[in-house]
């Protein structure tokens, strides 16, 4: 995944950049990352400065597997307690939604651990790619089609 942003804050003492870019057509209405805005921002280590243009790349199978992980895992979750929930009741619907409720929160739990395991490994955090001083004319150009 690439996305293609401007440096709207720098703090030279911990070399952490605040990159603000444009969210893709498809995040208007999503919300799953808490707002609605079309815009979004990250904090990176980088050498720039305020005003710059950057590169941000995240592998996409670290993106794919990330995705994997956030949306397809709770499901598994809560689908695998609300059938054991289901089968070891005799059919209980009570028991069932316990047993989805418990199965979410394992792997919501999980999740978390996964969180704190990965946090902060290079390969995956997003990373600043390259820095321009002015905008290019084409984002095709930088290998950033359809981000603009």
């Amino acid at each position: 995944m690439i996305k293609f942003g401007q440096v709207t804050a720098y703090n030279e003492k911990t070399g952490v950049a605040t990159i603000t870019y444009i969210r893709p057509e498809a995040c208007a209405k999503c919300g799953a990352c808490g707002g609605l805005s079309q815009t979004g921002s990250i904090d990176l280590k980088a050498d720039c400065q305020v005003g710059n243009w950057v590169k941000v790349v995240l592998p996409d199978s670290r993106f794919m597997t990330a995705t994997l992980i956030a949306y397809i895992l709770p499901l598994i979750g809560f689908l695998a307690g609300l059938f054991l929930g289901n089968h070891l009741s005799g059919g209980n619907e009570l028991w069932a939604l316990g047993g989805s409720m418990l199965g979410l929160g394992v792997c919501l739990i999980g999740m978390k651990l996964s969180d704190k395991h990965i946090a902060g490994k290079p390969e995956w955090t997003p990373h600043v790619a390259e820095v321009y001083t002015e905008r290019p004319d084409s984002l095709d150009a930088i290998g950033c089609s359809g981000m603009e």
